[in-house]
């Protein structure tokens, strides 16, 4: 009898230390579509002033005054000889990007262009002027032109719009939303990136409210297509802001964004 109450006793030990389990209670099932952590977005609303803080920088030398102030990008294009900030075509400019993975989301908020006594005022289209910011999306090569942009300001005698661009080896195909769209020439800009690598485009006026408002996305010209035929993306994409100007009409001028979210 000891010895069955010694062996009884060593049993409920070992279950207390080991966690025997009770199979009247089994474990529960593990739900595979939530077995990842979710990640919050990435947010950089530029604080401060100073450098931009952890970008890919592809032909700094074309617009080297770009970095944060008073809080939000900021690019001054005071000079635009040979074209050298222009992306169209073969010419790339500037751009500031980070790298993506398929699916993601992109968000610019407030993005477009201003005068250098108050960025965001719009500068007149006065001359037909083509002045830009925005954000394009570039393959993994930065030297090789293809890419595809969606831009805000003043394309010639289509002002205050927003320009989609897709660019294929080098020969880029344009459109636009049509004049007067966006009256202040600034804009929000959203771009999903889909499982097959392929992109929506969208964009709103100015949400400055964000926090508190929902948005309210347009597709871009009612397809969320930009137009011609897109680059082949990998599973991953440099995706950022891009400031430009063709010639020099309206220069000098500045493109600014206030935050930037990017969601994988």
């Amino acid at each position: 009898m000891k010895k069955i109450i010694l062996l009884l006793s060593f049993f409920s030990t070992s279950c207390f230390l080991f966690h025997c389990s009770d199979k009247s209670s089994p474990e529960p099932e593990i739900d595979s579509d939530n077995n990842e952590e979710n990640s919050d977005p990435f947010i950089d609303s530029f604080e401060g002033n100073g450098d931009l803080v952890g970008y890919t920088t592809n032909n700094p030398e074309v617009l080297p005054n770009v970095g944060r102030r008073s809080g939000r990008y900021y690019a001054e294009l005071i000079d635009n000889s040979d074209n050298q900030t222009l992306h169209y075509h073969e010419q790339q400019g500037r751009l500031d990007a980070k790298l993506v993975s398929f699916p993601f989301e992109f968000i610019a908020r407030n993005i477009g262009i201003g005068t250098i006594e108050d960025s965001q005022v719009a500068p007149s289209a006065s001359g037909e002027p083509f002045n830009f910011a925005g954000v394009q999306l570039h393959v993994l090569d930065l030297e090789s032109p293809n890419s595809a942009h969606v831009v805000v300001g003043h394309r010639g005698s289509t002002s205050f719009t927003i320009e989609g661009k897709n660019t294929l080896n080098g020969n880029s195909s344009v459109n636009d939303i049509g004049i007067n769209e966006v009256s202040d020439g600034r804009a929000d800009i959203r771009i999903v990136g889909k499982d097959d690598n392929t992109v929506t485009v969208y964009w709103q006026l100015p949400n400055l409210n964000h926090a508190d408002k929902e948005d309210n996305w347009t597709l871009y010209n009612g397809t969320g297509n930009l137009p011609g035929q897109a680059p082949t993306f990998g599973e991953e994409v440099y995706v950022g802001l891009i400031t430009y100007a063709f010639y020099t009409t309206g220069v000098p001028f500045v493109g600014t964004c206030d935050q930037i979210e990017i969601e994988e």
